[in-house]
């Protein structure tokens, strides 16, 4: 994965700072956050599971340092991150990714 911002390699999925998972009408979101060391600024991937259909994934606009860790800290306040169901605060934040 490189950084959406200064094009820096940042890892692999297993370097993420946090996931989510959203249940969107039908559809699964998984968004999973990458800090970038070299510039600060945090890259978001959305992965789309179309419900009927193909997936896709794709990469979203750069996110500021603040923004980013606000986000790994909505995640980080959920016990259940990777449960699509789940009906917390932080889950009903980041519904599009971003809070």
């Amino acid at each position: 994965m490189d950084c959406s911002n200064c094009k820096t390699f940042i890892g692999e999925m297993r370097d993420k700072e946090a996931s989510i998972s959203i249940f969107v009408m039908g559809d699964e979101y998984i968004y999973s956050y990458f800090e970038c060391k070299a510039c600060g600024m945090y890259t978001a991937e959305q992965y789309h599971d179309r419900f009927l259909g193909d997936a896709e994934i794709a990469v979203m606009a750069p996110i500021s340092r603040e923004e980013g860790q606000r986000i790994v800290e909505l995640i980080e306040a959920c016990s259940q991150p990777n449960n699509k169901n789940c009906t917390c605060d932080s889950h009903k934040a980041l519904y599009h990714g971003r809070p």
